[in-house]
């Protein structure tokens, strides 16, 4: 009964001793491969903060230059109204408005309104 005990015993620390290696080396293998993702996960994060900085000021100035095309391309079309069409220009200088007249394509005249006379600018149609 004794020798069984001690081929028991042997046995099983023998097992137990298998089962720590086994168990170590799958922590190590584990820890391996967590280690060179943690790595390569890091360097990810390195990069993309090298160059976030940049990509977010390039969509910043894109977005301002962008707006600033909006911006003039709807003054263009605010200024270039039917005033034109109709032959008159309107000059902003030294804080007055002056319209204008193109002679050949307007004349200005005095109609009546009403009873009252006042001045007209007659477009000469072609």
């Amino acid at each position: 009964m004794a020798s069984y005990t001690t081929a028991f015993v042997q046995t099983s620390q023998s097992m137990l001793k298998d089962a720590q290696n086994t168990m170590k080396n799958d922590t190590a293998h584990f820890l391996f491969h967590n280690r060179r993702l943690f790595e390569q996960r890091i360097e990810q994060i390195r990069i993309w903060l090298r160059h976030s900085p940049w990509i977010v000021a390039g969509m910043v100035g894109a977005g301002i230059a962008l707006m600033m095309v909006a911006s003039w391309f709807w003054t263009v079309q605010l200024t270039r109204s039917k005033l034109t069409e109709l032959g008159m220009s309107r000059v902003k200088q030294a804080g007055q408005t002056w319209m204008i007249l193109d002679a050949d394509r307007t004349e200005l005249t005095t109609c009546t309104m009403g009873e009252r006379a006042v001045y007209c600018i007659q477009i000469k149609e072609n």
